[in-house]
């Protein structure tokens, strides 16, 4: 689509139980672990070594929309919401798009010294999801536990806008607006909650090696 529009970002705050939804993802983690979520690959388990919490790489093995948490199917209610309100703005027709949603989390710990991640010290760091072909194709984040860090985007591959994150707001931005975050320097784990969100057409040959039956209908 050649997409003229301005880009912008669209935001909703939630009224989740926050300390709940921290807990139920830090038992989850406990149970990827522990290989209770049956459709991670033991190989892929032990990326573990490599990783401090859950990658996006084994976020390509579930579908956190489908996990049994109120929290998560509130996000999901407004995560739709917010795509009527994308569509709207680029002039896409919604329900002729009929959305996929993938969603994962990721659980980050402290930063260690010398372990610098800041896209603002290596641009290495900004990357782009669905190949950043830009709307109908969305992706965004909603923050359980991130305050204080940023994330920064590279709007249009060129200004860096830094998007300072609050918990319990979620976040949609088309893609072909690189982005990444800042350093943890907290002892209490770091948790979002990301998504991408295509349209049907499109989600059984996304280019992210998401199995295609861990999609379902936004």
């Amino acid at each position: 689509m050649d997409n003229k529009k301005t880009h912008m970002f669209f935001e909703r705050y939630l009224d989740n139980d926050l300390d709940k939804l921290y807990n139920y993802l830090t038992q989850k983690q406990t149970d990827i672990l522990d290989g209770k979520i049956e459709s991670i690959p033991k190989e892929e388990l032990s990326k573990f070594d490599q990783y401090n919490g859950p990658s996006t790489q084994l976020g390509n093995y579930y579908n956190i929309f489908l996990f049994d948490s109120v929290e998560i199917f509130n996000l999901k209610h407004q995560l739709k919401r917010m795509i009527v309100e994308a569509s709207h703005y680029y002039d896409i027709d919604f329900y002729e798009q009929a959305y996929m949603v993938h969603g994962w989390f990721n659980l980050d710990h402290k930063s260690g010294q010398g372990n610098t991640v800041s896209p603002l010290n290596n641009n290495v760091f900004f990357h782009d999801h669905m190949e950043g072909f830009g709307a109908p194709d969305f992706h965004g984040y909603y923050c359980v536990n991130a305050e204080p860090s940023s994330t920064f985007y590279k709007i249009n591959n060129e200004t860096v806008f830094e998007n300072v994150n609050k918990n319990n707001r979620a976040i949609v931005s088309e893609t072909g607006h690189p982005h990444g975050r800042d350093d943890w320097y907290h002892d209490k784990p770091r948790i979002t909650i990301a998504y991408d969100i295509v349209p049907l057409k499109k989600y059984g040959n996304t280019p992210s090696g998401v199995i295609p039956q861990k999609w379902i209908p936004l």
